[in-house]
């Protein structure tokens, strides 16, 4: 069992751990000023617009990514294939196989 000392500095730290990241948001509070005076307005996004691109843009990344994937699997062969029974060129063994015959003769 830990001693109070010990306990007490790892309470500590760990209220330090939470409490360093919420103080440096609270104090970052003169990053959400205003537009400067010199800059002009911009024009408001519409809603299609704010939909195309925090949702069109992620799911067309996530087809192109997954059409990339489903390509690359059709063009190579499973690396396991040499291990199977009859092998890629092989004959298939008959169901009354051997375990020996499966293993090679070993």
């Amino acid at each position: 069992m830990l001693s109070r000392s010990r306990t007490a500095v790892r309470t500590f730290a760990a209220s330090l751990a939470v409490a360093a990241p919420l103080g440096a948001v609270a104090l970052a509070g003169p990053a959400a000023a205003d537009t400067p005076s010199g800059w002009e307005d911009g024009t408001p996004m519409s809603t299609l617009d704010v939909l195309l691109i925090f949702v069109g843009i992620p799911v067309a990344l996530a087809l192109v990514l997954t059409l990339f994937g489903y390509v690359l699997a059709r063009r190579t062969k499973p690396s396991y294939e040499q291990y199977v029974a009859g092998g890629p060129q092989g004959p298939p063994l008959e169901a009354s196989a051997s375990r020996a015959e499966l293993a090679g003769g070993h």
